[in-house]
């Protein structure tokens, strides 16, 4: 927050601080709204952050009751809440903001309201909205209450009431949302004779789990291809700065970061018929409840064909995306061999 030059601390205008912290966010890499990397996407032109952000724009004046573009940008806001990045899910609040400005320049003017303030809780009740309806709202109906929440929001900072909406109207989609419940896979340990409190032990447990499992329905060749791949450093395991101390040992001892998330091995989206049949889904009922946004994970779009994230997925049936070694994944997967 700067100061000015009499000492008085003066607020920053909050439409303005969205917009230059996603512009960092996003820096100059090309934005995809249909799978979040370019590299990975079937879509081969991608823009910069500022003309995918005047598209929008001009998309939701044009049709704000439904677009495609804007349903991908909340399905990525989802996925990226998930992997606990907030980058897309500011990116819609900033994408909302030219339709907010006016409303917020009228509210102030004619009820003599500080639009610094004003402004702030209207992002304040985006966002505060935008968590409210993270399940069983219709991704098309998130921009639009997102817009009202905000509106309200000012017109309550500016002490007015407003009648453009009602909280009843957010209620009524949030009746049924519930939040699923955590829980994780109970497998039998092959470990023997060993404390599995120890995280150590725990960490190898987990890993010849996964490699026990993965046996059960995967080619050998393909997990020994993957795994070289990531002591070959054709790809990158995880970050060390998420290493606990047993892994650094481990680390060091090996001369090399070969962890991985489980979730890793498997493609970063799946075909939406394959999701539901996951899942359970009826095939006649699956793009109905996509619509009206009560499919158990969000979905987003490459090119014409809807995809789901594999880690959504994963959550919604409650498989841990869990930290391995690749010697343990292929412990267990030998163990699991002679069983």
């Amino acid at each position: 927050m700067p100061k000015a030059e009499h000492g008085a601390q003066i607020m920053q205008d909050s439409f303005k601080c969205v917009t230059e912290y996603v512009r960092t966010a996003f820096e100059n890499d090309p934005v995809c709204v249909h799978v979040g990397n370019a590299q990975e996407c079937e879509i081969k032109r991608h823009p910069q952050y500022d003309d995918f952000r005047s598209k929008a724009v001009v998309t939701r004046a044009a049709r704000p009751a439904r677009s495609r573009l804007w349903d991908s940008m909340v399905a990525m806001g989802r996925l990226s809440d998930m992997r606990g990045d907030d980058k897309w899910r500011m990116a819609v609040v900033d994408c909302l903001t030219p339709f907010l400005i006016k409303k917020s320049r009228i509210i102030a003017r004619e009820f003599f309201a500080d639009l610094e303030d004003i402004r702030a809780e209207m992002v304040v009740a985006a966002l505060a909205t935008w968590a409210a309806t993270a399940t069983g709202v219709a991704p098309s109906e998130v921009p639009e209450l997102m817009r009202k929440a905000a509106v309200n929001a000012a017109y309550a900072c500016a002490k007015v009431h407003d009648n453009e909406s009602t909280v009843d109207e957010l209620d009524a989609f949030l009746a049924h949302a519930e939040a699923p419940p955590e829980s994780g896979i109970k497998a039998s340990a092959i470990i023997h004779n060993a404390d599995p409190r120890d995280p150590a032990v725990a960490e190898q447990i987990r890993g010849e789990c996964h490699g026990a499992k993965l046996r059960r329905f995967v080619h050998p060749d393909i997990l020994r291809k993957f795994h070289d791949d990531i002591r070959t450093g054709r790809r990158t395991g995880v970050s060390s700065n998420l290493a606990s101390d047993s892994m650094l040992a481990r680390i060091f001892v090996s001369g090399g970061n070969y962890y991985y998330y489980t979730s890793d091995f498997y493609p970063a989206f799946v075909g939406l018929p394959v999701a539901a049949e996951v899942l359970g889904v009826p095939p006649s009922s699956v793009y109905r409840m996509v619509r009206t946004g009560t499919f158990p994970c969000p979905t987003t779009f490459m090119g014409r064909k809807h995809q789901v994230y594999t880690k959504a997925l994963m959550s919604h049936l409650n498989i841990p995306d869990v930290i391995v070694h690749p010697d343990d994944v292929e412990n267990g997967a030998a163990h699991a061999r002679w069983e």
